[in-house]
């Protein structure tokens, strides 16, 4: 499984308005709640939580990674969220963040866990692709980007 195949439109939203990390992951673990990924969304957000504590998962240059694995998901998935305004997230290079990448991954899936993130990091640390972040105007312009990037590899 790579990345371009399983981000979906549904599962993308575009010029989200929060005001904090927390309630990013709490609106991105609804979008799985309502497509069937996740089906218990206290003890995932539970699993984020848990996952943030042990360290950063904002990678810089404005994009935050957070993931959790959890018996509650019944299969992998990234949701994403461009953010209508920065939030403070603890980051690599100490910025807010404007892009999240939610992974959701179930228990025991840890090799892809391991295989997803360092696909999604590489990609996202691709100068043309944050360029294209910063110009996408819809969640179908964020699909696209990685729709165009799974046919390069």
């Amino acid at each position: 499984m790579v990345v371009n195949e399983i981000v979906q439109p549904n599962l993308i939203k575009f010029n989200l308005e929060v005001e904090n990390k927390d309630e990013v992951i709490d609106q991105l673990a609804d979008l799985y709640v309502r497509n069937g990924i996740v089906t218990n969304k206290k003890k995932y957000i539970l699993a984020v939580d848990g996952r943030e504590q042990e360290g950063v998962t904002g990678v810089g240059a404005g994009i935050a990674i957070p993931h959790g694995k959890s018996k509650s998901v019944t299969r992998s998935a990234v949701a994403i969220a461009e953010l209508s305004n920065p939030v403070v997230w603890q980051s690599l290079d100490n910025n807010p963040v404007k892009y999240v990448f939610l992974l959701a991954i179930p228990e025991g899936g840890d090799v892809e866990h391991l295989k997803l993130l360092s696909e999604l990091a590489g990609i996202l640390m691709d100068d043309d692709v944050r360029l294209k972040l910063k110009q996408s105007k819809s969640a179908k312009d964020i699909q696209a980007i990685f729709k165009d990037r799974g046919n390069e590899i």
